[in-house]
């Protein structure tokens, strides 16, 4: 049947650009060859990091920095259409670092940036007096105060239910084969059984098996970079603090507290393919390092572990907006460590795109055609 937009995959970027267009009054068709939201999407720590992403700045920072600026209106829109709650948090993220490795930590907290992201230098002492399950061996810490957090896994719940309400059609276990293009523009998709979907436009949004479509006009450089994660709940143990207040990070990991009392730890990053993880020797390189921040996850249950795959570029920047060549291919993928932080303003410039609106000069940087 024809619709007007076709997306692919129906992660966080995909169903977040079904929900605006729709929204907009374009028929969205959403094809999923999975469960949507189910691949990075649900994987992901859920941290909102503009400045710790990319802190010699750039148009990633600026990107990252105006999707953080729609993120309290996102997270309401997405509560008042389903009801889901995704647990928007602005308490900050504590960076710390161990043993006297301070100056990395120094000189970032000195830079013009951190001052533009409200980051406080301190001392092991204030760090731990602000949160005590950090370990002796902290020596220094940079408070970055704009820095967020949401629950990625309820994101991913709410984003595909507000694109099915506003009135976006979801197909689940739709493994699109190959883009159709005809006399320099897209005609629409075939799926892997063979069933053809006609589309004038079609949104590319399948994070790391981007580059598996074919009939792609041009080579895609966007490649799996997985990460393995692990959970421990603080509940059932003597857990002897409270639960940290933000989120907290060294040079190997990071620690996300989560609302149910979990705390989620992550995470590798590996140039594995699509190997299948979690792996030991991934799984304890983490333990070994949340350890060494807080001591007092080492005694905790592990309740689970888990990995993704992360759509990595050359240039770890994303791919977003339309092909120069093709008429009606847009791409927004290759997000790689900032899919979640990005998915609000991606979604704004891919509208913005294709409703004839002012260009977003803000995704400029991101076009296909740097490669």
């Amino acid at each position: 049947g024809v619709r007007d937009v076709v997306v692919v995959g129906a992660g966080v970027i995909g169903c977040s650009i079904a929900r605006e267009l729709a929204r907009r009054g374009a028929g969205v068709i959403v094809l999923e060859r999975d469960v949507p939201g189910r691949g990075a999407t649900w994987a992901a720590g859920g941290m909102l990091s503009p400045l710790t992403e990319a802190s010699e700045g750039g148009p990633l920072l600026e990107l990252g920095d105006e999707s953080l600026r729609l993120y309290p209106a996102f997270a309401a829109a997405l509560l008042g259409e389903t009801g889901i709650d995704v647990e928007y948090r602005t308490g900050g993220k504590l960076e710390a670092s161990l043993h006297g490795a301070d100056a990395g930590l120094r000189s970032f907290a000195a830079s013009p940036l951190a001052a533009r992201f409200e980051s406080v230098l301190m001392d092991g002492d204030a760090a731990r007096r602000l949160e005590p399950s950090l370990s002796a061996h902290v020596t220094a810490a940079v408070l970055v105060e704009r820095d967020h957090r949401i629950n990625n896994r309820l994101l991913a719940e709410a984003t595909s239910a507000a694109a099915r309400s506003a009135g976006a059609v979801l197909r689940t276990g739709c493994a699109v084969e190959a883009l159709l293009i005809r006399e320099g523009a897209v005609t629409g998709v075939r799926l892997a059984s063979g069933e053809e979907i006609d589309a004038g436009t079609v949104v590319l949004a399948a994070g790391a098996w981007s580059a598996k479509l074919e009939g792609l006009p041009r080579r895609l450089p966007v490649v799996p970079v997985r990460g393995q994660m692990f959970a421990v709940d603080t509940h059932a143990a003597a857990w002897p603090h409270a639960l940290p207040g933000r989120v907290l990070a060294a040079a190997d990991c990071y620690i996300i507290p989560r609302e149910d009392g979990r705390l989620v730890i992550g995470a590798t990053v590996e140039h594995a393919g699509f190997a299948a993880g979690p792996t030991p020797y991934g799984i304890a390189a983490l333990l070994t390092a949340a350890i060494a921040v807080v001591p007092a996850v080492a005694e905790l249950p592990l309740v689970e572990t888990w990995s993704g795959f992360r759509p990595g570029t050359p240039d770890d920047l994303p791919i977003i907006g339309a092909d120069a060549d093709v008429r009606g291919l847009i791409y927004a993928t290759g997000h790689y460590r900032n899919g979640i932080l990005l998915a609000p303003i991606t979604a704004h410039c891919i509208a913005a795109l294709l409703s004839g609106d002012a260009p977003p000069v803000l995704i400029d940087p991101f076009s296909i055609e740097r490669f």
